[in-house]
């Protein structure tokens, strides 16, 4: 219906164009020319006469050619502002069928961009890469992806109890490097002893995609958790992580990690956990928590 109101004024612009232009031409000076009597006329009166038409005509003719491009200029404004708020009223429609090409975003076009990775460098108006899809894993609302490598033993966590964990850091978006090995040794006097990273579930210290993953896990279980960029990954004000972790336990794994997480241009910021369940800690009638391998 709006492309049928939009030809309607098209037509009436065009017509009104049309009838203004013969209308200014409809009466020219220049027939006095042809049927004045004045041309049979002899004598200084009758050359007098022939001047004084003449000067008239000359003065018609030109005030019928300022008229002539008065109406012009008339019709040109009528045909502009017919076409402008043709198209302002195009734009305001919200159906597909009437909506411009190159502003109407079909309902699949919309899914596809919350299927994509935002990357910082690229032009606002331009979308980053696909995500990457595993079938074999799990997805959540989130857009959390998980898979059970090993299933574990015993009760799984829930908010309020302390969790050991064994990790691994992939920076699977970016060449998949290293940030964190398993079992990996904490330094200095303690260079010989295995870390393991200890927090309490839900209370907001521990990665929020992590958080996520690790519930539904049981005591010696193995589960690899894809983090995408965003609210589930690590916060870009805490970059020595020691608010929200894990942290890399190495000097290399924090720079690798960091130059991913900080790095403006065109770099995928996905994340790859590989977790361990060591132990859940629950806690006593004295609210102290007490070891589940003792």
């Amino acid at each position: 219906p709006s492309a049928m109101v939009f030809l309607k004024h098209c037509m009436v612009a065009v017509l009104l164009t049309v009838e203004l232009v013969q209308s200014a031409g409809a009466f020219h000076p220049s027939s006095l020319f042809v049927s004045s009597p004045l041309r049979s006329a002899t004598g200084a009166s009758a050359g007098y006469c022939r001047r004084k038409a003449s000067a008239v005509a000359v003065s018609m003719q030109e005030q019928d050619q300022a008229g002539r491009r008065e109406a012009l200029g008339l019709a040109s404004a009528a045909l502009s502002s017919t076409l402008f708020s043709s198209a302002a009223g195009a734009d305001s429609c919200t159906r597909a069928d009437c909506q411009p090409a190159k502003m109407y975003v079909d309902a699949e076009e919309m899914e596809r961009k919350k299927d994509t990775v935002s990357m910082p460098g690229l032009n606002p108006k331009l979308q980053g890469k696909t995500v990457a899809r595993y079938p074999d894993f799990t997805s959540t609302p989130s857009g959390l992806q998980f898979k059970d490598a090993k299933q574990g033993t015993g009760s799984s966590p829930s908010d309020g109890d302390r969790v050991v964990i064994d990790w691994e850091g992939y920076t699977i978006g970016y060449y998949g490097r290293i940030f964190q090995k398993k079992n990996s040794v904490v330094g200095g006097a303690f260079a010989d002893d295995p870390g393991y990273y200890r927090f309490v579930l839900g209370s907001g210290s521990l990665l929020p995609g992590l958080d996520e993953g690790i519930r539904g896990m049981k005591p010696g279980g193995v589960r690899q958790i894809v983090v995408p960029p965003g609210e589930l990954n690590y916060p870009a004000d805490d970059s020595g992580h020691k608010r929200v972790g894990p942290r890399p336990s190495t000097f290399d794994g924090m720079r690798a990690l960091n130059f991913v997480l900080e790095n403006k241009g065109l770099i995928d910021k996905t994340l790859l956990f590989n977790v361990k369940l060591i132990r859940v800690d629950k806690k006593n009638e004295q609210g102290e928590y007490t070891r589940s391998d003792t």
